[in-house]
């Protein structure tokens, strides 16, 4: 992976926005790629409890179902390791923008 010359960062309460600004930055800008924290905390929280990531992933009852159980397993997860989801999510990094 080659290092990005900007990021980006975007955050906010649920249903702030953000998913809208970023595709909408995304569009406008050349070699960007949106990168959410949210995918390595939720790929990691469904395989530890064999969930279907897909769904998760999605809006919906199934992530509602899991969400309170997850945001506290995230938390004791940066608690040790501030860092883990955002260097699993910067893994995925490849365009010079990073959203």
């Amino acid at each position: 992976m080659n290092e990005p010359n900007h990021i980006i960062l975007i955050s906010g309460k649920r249903k702030s926005g953000k998913d809208f600004l970023s595709e909408k930055l995304n569009q406008r800008l050349s070699d960007s790629q949106i990168i959410r924290i949210s995918e390595p905390i939720k790929s990691s929280w469904a395989k530890e409890l064999n969930l279907d990531l897909n769904l998760l992933l999605s809006d919906g009852p199934y992530k509602e179902k899991y969400r309170k159980d997850m945001i506290e397993w995230s938390d004791s997860v940066r608690a040790k390791d501030p860092g883990f989801f955002c260097r699993a999510a910067m893994t995925k990094a490849s365009k010079e923008v990073i959203i």
